[in-house]
């Protein structure tokens, strides 16, 4: 009998669940099905699509406040626990640019800060240990004709469907947003949060939103490549066959990249986080691999999306984070820090039912058609599935 070592980092958190999703079990997936044929060679970029970029317009804005409700069942009162609300404060809410993969279904949303004023020792640390302040997003989309308020309560995390608004969003007519959860404590018993709150929208004339499916004009001094066709991405749900999504995010000479720049050659998308110790034994040893894969006259590269930690998996890593990645792996790729772009669309495509688990490890061929997965670390075969997969790619 053969022993085979896989190893992986684990990382259990929510995740908002896609119709449309393929899976696989938590260590290795390959491909079975065909994908579009090639129609870029390997090492060449894809042909002008005539893509024509949008102007910049002035970020657009909400603030408003909601009030919080706490309704505890018997069991749980008889632990202790007695109904109670408080309130958050959203002074002003900015559009941000890209990021689409947290909301496909917002017309447009927001960054800014949350602060609780009332409530916050009496009532919310109750069933939270949140700051009283936090980064959250709010944005606006439409759902079967009807105008939806979207929301989440951490940064860069898919915020979900809380349901229609009323009014139209002015001073005088504020949105108004209602909506309801109920929970289960760990200790006993459960509540109901419900929630209601006001609306208004803005501008904010300081902040310009550009065009992000228009293709970077400028290279990063890194030298990577620059083939981005231009052009929105497609869906943000990974399906075998389809182009993988775009995501343009901040490499390690501090400049922005995009995905699709890449276009032309294999690629392994790696998701890491610095204290992963299998997503470091990879990391270790993909240079001398993707150096093999060259000489062999497969163009391959490896791409990095490095988050903060495994506690925070959400945030991307710093730039100190960054260089002390490259120092300690000696990783010759991309590393790109990774603004929960991973964690909203690997998940569900490699059968994680709720959270991630480090590294996973997305492979895209020269089309950029995602062909197929792998995750954790296998010491004694680390690249075996990968190489599995681009051979079939290239055997069709």
């Amino acid at each position: 009998m053969i022993s085979v070592l896989l190893l992986g980092c684990p990382v259990e958190q929510d995740l908002k669940k896609s119709a449309a999703e393929t899976g696989g079990d938590d260590s290795a997936s390959t491909s079975t099905q065909d994908s579009d044929d090639t129609d870029v060679a390997a090492g060449e970029c894809p042909p002008d699509n005539g893509y024509v970029a949008t102007d910049p317009h002035t970020a657009r804005t909400l603030s408003g406040s909601a009030d919080w409700t706490l309704d505890f069942d018997a069991e749980a009162e008889a632990l202790g626990y007695a109904d109670c609300s408080y309130h958050r404060e959203y002074p002003e809410m900015v559009e941000v640019a890209g990021h689409e993969w947290s909301c496909p279904d917002c017309d447009w949303f927001t960054l800014g800060e949350a602060s609780i004023t009332e409530g916050y020792e009496s009532c919310y640390l109750l069933i939270s240990t949140s700051d009283a302040v936090r980064g959250e997003h709010l944005g606006l989309g439409e759902v079967d004709g009807a105008l939806h308020f979207w929301r989440s309560g951490s940064e860069n995390v898919a915020l979900g469907d809380m349901g229609p608004v009323t009014g139209t969003g002015t001073a005088g007519d504020p949105y108004g947003v209602a909506w309801a959860d109920d929970s289960e404590l760990s200790g006993g018993g459960s509540f109901t949060l419900s929630a209601t709150g006001s609306f208004v929208t803005g501008e904010r004339a300081d902040v310009e939103i550009p065009d992000l499916s228009a293709a970077l004009d400028t290279a990063s001094s890194c030298g990577w490549p620059m083939c981005n066709p231009g052009g929105p991405t497609e869906s943000y749900v990974l399906a075998t066959g389809s182009t993988f999504p775009n995501a343009r995010l901040v490499d390690q000479c501090d400049e922005q990249v995009d995905i699709w720049d890449f276009w032309g050659r294999y690629l392994v998308i790696d998701s890491s986080a610095p204290d992963c110790g299998p997503c470091i034994a990879i990391a270790q040893e993909e240079a001398a691999w993707v150096a093999e894969m060259r000489a062999a006259g497969v163009e391959v590269e490896w791409i990095t999306l490095l988050n903060s930690t495994l506690g925070a998996i959400n945030l991307p890593a710093t730039s100190e984070q960054v260089d002390e990645w490259i120092e300690g792996t000696g990783t010759t790729g991309a590393v790109l820090q990774d603004e929960g772009f991973a964690y909203a669309v690997m998940p569900a495509y490699a059968g994680y039912e709720s959270g991630m688990s480090y590294p996973t490890m997305m492979v895209v061929n020269a089309d950029m058609k995602l062909i197929g997965w792998d995750g954790g670390y296998n010491a004694d075969d680390p690249f075996g599935v990968i190489e599995g997969i681009i051979v079939e790619d290239r055997g069709r």
